[in-house]
């Protein structure tokens, strides 16, 4: 795919009278991604059979990104917690040597996990340049800052499932995205900057009436958030294009997640609009493959799986990673990965489980690609885990035992 030149460039080679239509023809290329813009990173536990072949890992990836930074890097986190020799470690060397070079750094992260965040939250406020701030989300959308990303120079950045967390790149299965494409990285700034501004003071920081943008909406790769009512304009409902991608299903519909459920946290209403379309889906002879981790057998969760798996066309496997040969880590050892694949070309991969709180309570964001290179990775990371040993199809009929998790 060719370029389209930068207004520089312009500016050098044609008259000021062509400036506009130009201006509006690079808009029309916006959405047509560049050659090598996305890059899948996964994390893989220690001590399985698992590959997760045609990736890097995160840490990896991480660092690489990091020594990269000239001007500024900002982070979303949940949480933050780190060990001793532990893989996050090489990340928060990076950051310092970063804050020498003279990079801002700025981190928001989430109120109700502030204990646990405690020991690094110390740590990293140490590192000059770095401002941390923390956003007690439950205030503004009743739920919490499940999103995990960040952005680097405004150039490039990353979205998945990792926590910050050195579990997450050595004890959990996850999956992630690295992306350079100009309006993923500015819609992602988009949700930061409004989300900082917020927790900032400035209330009228989710009114965006003076911004307009349709950008990468119909193109090969594209931002979807959550809860839809602080997303900018052109930033579509996480949920809503979850359930199209869904209802366009052809084929196959492939999913991998935590967990799944279909229960409203403290409430007597259930959450069935994507059981709804998922049953549709099947009906019309779809065949959908769902792989949850073992966490999903606490009741009242497992009820909500048990009743996707009484759908005819929709076969349910449950995965559990082996403990550690060092003994029990409490939150990890778990599939953790929020992955969607539908028929040839399709992909949704971000930092949802699918629930009701994710979608209109907590703030979460996904990618949606139309690209045949990310989806046949993929595939291949779906297939490597769903025909492991690690997993068993879920009878409805019988009584689970949820394992030990903390």
């Amino acid at each position: 795919m060719r370029k389209a030149y930068t207004l520089i460039n312009i500016k050098k080679i044609i008259p000021a009278v062509l400036f506009t239509l130009t201006l509006v023809l690079n808009f029309q290329l916006i959405g047509s991604v560049q050659k090598n813009s996305v890059e899948v990173v996964t994390s893989i536990p220690v001590e399985t059979s698992l590959k997760g072949k045609g990736t890097r890992r995160a840490f990896e990836v991480w660092v690489e990104m990091i020594n990269k930074a000239k001007k500024n890097i900002d982070f979303a986190e949940f949480y933050l917690i780190s060990e001793k020799n532990e893989l996050l470690e090489p990340v928060i060397i990076a950051l310092k040597k970063a804050s020498a070079r003279g990079v801002k750094m700025r981190f928001l992260i989430d109120k109700k996990m502030l204990n646990t965040s405690g020991p690094l939250k110390t740590r990293l406020e140490k590192i000059k340049n770095l401002d941390l701030e923390i956003f007690d989300w439950s205030k503004l959308g009743g739920g919490i800052i499940h999103a995990k990303y960040f952005i680097v120079d405004n150039r490039e950045v990353f979205i998945g499932s990792q926590n910050f967390d050195w579990r997450a790149l050595k004890h959990i299965h996850e999956t992630g995205l690295r992306i350079s494409e100009p309006g993923i990285v500015l819609d992602l700034k988009r949700i930061f900057e409004a989300d900082w501004k917020y927790n900032s003071g400035d209330e009228t920081a989710y009114s965006f009436q003076s911004e307009t943008s349709e950008r990468n909406k119909r193109g090969e790769m594209f931002l979807t958030a959550s809860p839809e009512k602080f997303n900018p304009p052109g930033i579509e409902s996480s949920l809503k294009k979850l359930k199209e991608l869904i209802s366009g299903a052809e084929k196959s519909i492939n999913i991998q997640l935590l967990n799944y459920n279909t229960r409203v946290y403290k409430s007597a209403r259930e959450f069935t609009e994507l059981f709804e379309v998922l049953e549709k889906a099947a009906s019309r002879g779809v065949q959908i493959r769902v792989a949850v981790a073992d966490w999903n057998l606490k009741k009242p969760g497992v009820e909500s799986i048990k009743s996707l798996a009484k759908v005819n066309g929709i076969i349910v496997k449950v995965f559990t990673i082996p403990e550690y040969s060092k003994g029990f880590i409490p939150y990890s050892r778990v599939i953790h990965s929020k992955v969607m694949r539908v028929d040839d070309h399709i992909s949704w991969v971000g930092t949802s489980n699918w629930g009701h709180d994710y979608f209109y309570s907590s703030r979460n964001v996904e990618v949606v690609l139309n690209l045949k290179k990310v989806a046949v990775i993929l595939d291949s990371l779906f297939k490597e885990l769903w025909d492991s040993g690690y997993g068993q199809i879920l009878d409805p009929e019988k009584e689970y035992n949820a394992p030990k998790t903390h």
